[in-house]
């Protein structure tokens, strides 16, 4: 009887009644937790975006502002890894191909010319997020397949090619306190051990005085340390500033005191050279002479050498499934992993990689699958940039077209974290209503909190949602404990 009034209401004013005033005339659980939020002393001068939508009917459950435009956090890893799918598919496998130039002096064991490490712009070379035990096999079996060649020193160098993608490691929307730090390091043609190392200082138990540099893990050549950061009562609160292919980090801001061994990570500024570099290291090392010295494409081209020599593949590294590198990235939510897989889809399509043109294939995709796309504005694939802005609705579209179109859900749904259970949802609704039942991932930047996902609610009804509230007045996790009641009221939705 309440829908027939209310339709009867929407046919008599169309122009009186907005949808939200439609949707609010809807007496339960979910309009309740959405009206306290509205009422909330802490969210005075805060934008607050949701929807919840019924996957099946399409029917709109609860809405307050879904086509604010509003920056979305990590939760922009859900178009990412969405369109990566459709576009790549989930078996696709990046690769890193070692080879060599020039001729093989098999009398001498001499190699005229050089090694080269071509790469595929693979995230997962060498990183730490899959098994760490492994992280150094890969240089293991390069040296063992130049061995294999009857190789006992090499006229060259070794030289690494990351041309696949542009000279562009970070996104230009990046801000200056993010570039640098290992959240900030950006994609590159050939990424290696996540593109981070790691700073460890020893601080002194009294506070304000100043820390000290230990050692860097790995040793990256030509770098140099300005560091700034003293001891302190807080907690960790230290940034690295520094930019691609600049050697020059300058470390500020505090640590904990008393600690023999407290690290921070920061981003490579060249991977491509120091893979080139460790390689080169490491066969000298095994008694493999190097004549040369380690280099890249990049370097040969700024100084104006050819690099039209013919190459010979020595030995194919090929990555993890698709699958299992989304499943990284929307479970740990690993801003590198996403940024690869946002350059991939443009250089899969346009046969060239770069930021603008994975963005321009994202962009085209979701549009012409019906996507209104006013108010989207994504400018990197993690959302770590805070020029993105998104809508609830637009984030809400993608779900349903990976539940009702995709080929590829499964493996998609799968990738998500789930409330009390796993990844970055592990300690969210944990012992309510929302664990186990709300698959989601979560966005957290200074002042933003944001969850996107579904849930099985308590009659039964399956939902896609967004939630997000930026420019809050309260504590990060009051606001995360706001969201929390939120996805319990979506959970307990009965009706």
């Amino acid at each position: 009887m309440r829908k027939i009034f209310i339709l009867f209401f929407i046919s008599i004013f169309p122009k009186i009644y907005s949808q939200d005033t439609i949707l609010s005339l809807r007496n339960h659980n979910l309009n309740q937790a959405i009206n306290n939020l509205k009422k909330d002393k802490d969210l005075k001068n805060a934008s607050i975006g949701f929807v919840a939508k019924d996957i099946k009917s399409g029917e709109i459950i609860a809405a307050f502002n879904p086509d604010l435009s509003m920056m979305p956090a990590s939760t922009q890893k859900i178009i990412t890894t969405a369109t990566a799918f459709e576009v790549l598919g989930k078996n696709y496998r990046f690769n890193t191909i070692l080879q060599y130039s020039g001729t093989i002096d098999t009398i001498h064991h001499v190699l005229n010319g050089n090694i080269y490490i071509k790469g595929g712009a693979d995230p997962t070379l060498g990183s730490i997020y899959f098994d760490k035990t492994k992280k150094y096999d890969f240089i293991k079996t390069w040296i063992q397949s130049i061995i294999d060649l009857k190789i006992d020193s090499i006229e060259g160098s070794v030289i690494g090619d990351a041309s696949k993608y542009s000279n562009e490691i970070a996104c230009p929307k990046w801000a200056w306190e993010d570039v640098g730090n290992y959240y900030g390091a950006g994609a590159n043609g050939l990424t290696v051990f996540d593109n981070l190392y790691e700073l460890h200082f020893k601080s002194s138990a009294m506070p304000d005085t100043l820390a000290t540099v230990t050692f860097i893990d790995p040793e990256i050549p030509g770098l140099v340390i300005h560091n700034e950061v003293i001891s302190s009562n807080n907690p960790n609160d230290a940034f690295i500033f520094g930019a691609p292919y600049q050697y020059l980090h300058e470390v500020r801001g505090t640590i904990p005191k008393a600690r023999n061994d407290f690290s921070i990570k920061g981003a490579i500024p060249d991977p491509a050279y120091f893979i080139a570099w460790k390689l080169q290291n490491e066969l000298e090392n095994s008694k493999i002479k190097c004549n040369g010295k380690p280099n890249t494409v990049r370097g040969l081209l700024l100084n104006g050498d050819s690099i039209t020599e013919k190459r010979q593949d020595i030995q194919i590294h090929n990555s993890p499934l698709l699958s299992e590198i989304v499943n990284i990235t929307n479970k740990n939510s690993i801003d590198l992993f996403a940024e690869h897989l946002l350059i991939e889809i443009g250089y899969s399509v346009k046969k060239s990689g770069s930021y603008e043109l994975g963005l321009s294939v994202i962009s085209d995709f979701w549009k012409l699958r019906g996507m209104d796309m006013d108010g989207f504005y994504m400018f990197d694939g993690s959302g770590l940039s805070r020029s993105n802005s998104i809508t609830p609705n637009q984030l809400v579209f993608v779900l349903n077209y990976m539940k009702t179109k995709s080929k590829n859900f499964d493996a998609f749904y799968s990738t998500l974290p789930v409330a009390g259970k796993s990844g970055t949802l592990t300690s969210v609704g944990k012992n309510t209503s929302a664990e186990g039942v709300v698959h989601a991932k979560s966005g957290s930047v200074d002042r933003v909190r944001a969850y996107s996902g579904y849930v099985t609610t308590k009659s039964g009804r399956e939902l896609t949602f967004c939630m997000n509230i930026s420019n809050y007045n309260c504590t990060d996790y009051e606001c995360r404990k706001k969201l929390e009641g939120l996805m319990i009221a979506l959970a307990d939705f009965n009706l």
